[in-house]
């Protein structure tokens, strides 16, 4: 099983799952509700892009 991109994705999860909720909660975030589903997909790709950030440093310095 490869156990370095099972932690990475985790940790991707919760890094974009928190981006969202940090956006949401902004006065931005507030104000543009009706965007809500292209702030969550931003918030998706950038979570796969750290989540392959992590897993290229977790493999490099392995």
């Amino acid at each position: 099983m490869d156990w370095i991109g099972l932690v990475g994705n985790v940790i991707a999860i919760f890094v974009g799952l928190g981006i969202y909720i940090i956006i949401a909660n902004t006065k931005w975030g507030k104000a543009h509700s009706k965007a809500q589903y292209a702030i969550m997909l931003v918030c998706v790709i950038l979570a796969v892009l750290i989540g392959w950030g992590i897993k290229v440093l977790i493999r490099h310095f392995m």
